[in-house]
């Protein structure tokens, strides 16, 4: 059986968006060890101490963090608000990486129960992200 996993064509990576407590980010020494990825929820946090935010939600692509962002809700839509968005350092977004973000954020669009995707301008100039789907 490992010899056929071993020789299988191996699948495209996916992109998936991880909540605080997902039991990935428990261990946070295992963490940095395994995925050289440095998480802290700062929901408890002084605002004048957090790095990123409020609540940040990591996004892993295959075996790899690659960023991190701030969402928010519409509070008239529903809609789902990127306030900030974090590359991880080295991270430079291929084509194949592009597409997986985006099918991801098209499952937690639908999780979310709404289709509309905003992102700051200001965040999606600094951070390159103008390629996500964009409505409203």
């Amino acid at each position: 059986m490992l010899e056929m996993v071993k020789q299988s064509t191996p699948s495209q990576p996916r992109a998936v968006i991880l909540a605080p407590l997902d039991n990935l980010l428990w261990d946070r020494r295992f963490l940095k060890e395994l995925f050289d990825f440095s998480y802290v929820w700062e929901v408890y946090k002084p605002v004048e101490e957090r790095l990123y935010g409020y609540y940040v939600l990591p996004v892993l692509y295959g075996d790899r963090f690659i960023a991190r962002f701030e969402p928010g809700r519409d509070k008239e839509t529903g809609g789902l608000i990127i306030k900030n968005w974090w590359w991880e350092a080295g991270i430079n977004p291929s084509g194949e990486m592009r597409y997986a973000v985006q099918s991801c954020f098209s499952e937690f669009l639908e999780y979310l129960g709404t289709d509309r995707l905003t992102i700051a301008k200001k965040t999606a100039a600094q951070a390159g992200i103008e390629w996500l789907p964009l409505t409203g």
